[in-house]
């Protein structure tokens, strides 16, 4: 069922057994506005007058054994020093809880709702008379404590594994139903790019499960000391470290992507050595793995690209440009998302 079906045909219902399941206060459960592709509501509410998030999820490939083991992962990190919006559980006492409508299964999760704010929703603007460096050193620290405690984690019952990024990703890595025939190039440096990711070695040093999803957009930055609390793991999966680091990467090009080369290739270096120092407080990567950041950046300009290519027929001038300018950046094998490259102009990001 579509998002919009399930919001017009059963919101109520869904709400009215969410307030009886966890108790929650009196009053509206406000609906976050939903990225393109979210398959989950979520809503902000609260429960004894203390604010928390409901996580509604009707996704297919996600059974409740799946969401367990999320929630086992998250109850680790917490229980470990990683600030993780942790899992409530329901009047019944149940980490996960099933409503069934018709034939439709949903699972339910209420989730503790962390200090502060999203640093986008603050206008991208950081803590008032803190550097922003601190930032990035923050969200690099608390990646490498993830990551540190991802190489002792073991779930607490066999049921509770979660899949590794091929797995998750499966149906969105579906080449012939997605890619065009006539981009062949844009095939190839995929089947390439992904066999080479494939090969790579898988020590605990370096590969483990992780968030799967780590931008801004899903943790809270406390704005009176800095503190980060993470939320949403619901693509936590099996992978290697240097992809989050590199979604870390990315993170940064929105602060500086109207400025001249000169300045962003500035910016990016100072950004990311604060990134990496602070990941390095916590965990070590081999220095191997630090030089495969660049491999794992390609790789999520390539999801992007599989997002896209869904409106490669779409008459969206903008959203034409951009396909155009990823599927250059693909097929030339540009580094570093194109972003250092002639073809990127601060002008007229991402056109041709």
């Amino acid at each position: 069922m579509q998002r919009e079906q399930l919001i017009a045909r059963h919101e109520p219902e869904i709400i009215k057994q969410a307030v009886q399941i966890y108790q929650l206060d009196p009053g509206n459960l406000d609906q976050f506005i939903a990225y393109e592709g979210c398959e989950n509501l979520v809503y902000a509410c609260a429960r004894q007058a203390q604010p928390v998030i409901l996580r509604v999820s009707y996704r297919p490939d996600r059974n409740g054994d799946q969401i367990l083991a999320e929630l086992d992962f998250i109850r680790f990190l917490g229980s470990n020093g990683v600030r993780a919006a942790q899992p409530i559980l329901s009047e019944d006492g149940n980490l996960v809880e099933t409503l069934s409508l018709g034939d439709l299964v949903l699972y339910l999760v209420c989730f503790q709702r962390g200090p502060g704010m999203r640093v986008p929703d603050n206008g991208y603007r950081y803590r008032q008379d803190a550097p922003i460096e601190e930032y990035f050193q923050n969200w690099g620290g608390i990646l490498g404590q993830m990551h540190a405690l991802s190489q002792r984690y073991r779930a607490t019952a066999p049921r509770f594994s979660r899949p590794d990024w091929f797995q998750l990703h499966a149906n969105k890595l579906d080449l012939d139903s997605i890619v065009p025939d006539d981009l062949p190039r844009v095939r190839g440096r995929i089947e390439q790019l992904l066999q080479e990711i494939r090969t790579l070695p898988k020590e605990n040093s370096c590969y483990g499960l992780i968030h799967g999803d780590f931008n801004d957009g899903n943790f809270t930055v406390d704005y009176a000391n800095g503190d980060i609390t993470v939320f949403d793991f619901d693509d936590s999966c099996y992978f290697w470290f240097s992809y989050e680091l590199a979604a870390a990467w990315e993170g940064g090009i929105g602060r500086v992507m109207y400025a001249d080369l000169a300045e962003r290739k500035t910016f990016m270096e100072h950004y990311m050595k604060l990134v990496i120092s602070g990941y390095s407080d916590h965990n070590r990567l081999p220095e191997e793995w630090i030089e495969r950041i660049p491999l794992f950046i390609k790789l999520i300009q390539i999801e992007e690209l599989l997002h896209y290519l869904q409106y490669y027929e779409a008459s969206d001038r903008e959203i034409q440009s951009h396909l155009r300018y990823l599927i250059v950046c693909i097929e030339e094998d540009l580094p570093f998302m194109g972003f250092f490259d002639p073809i990127f102009s601060p002008e007229s990001p991402f056109a041709l």
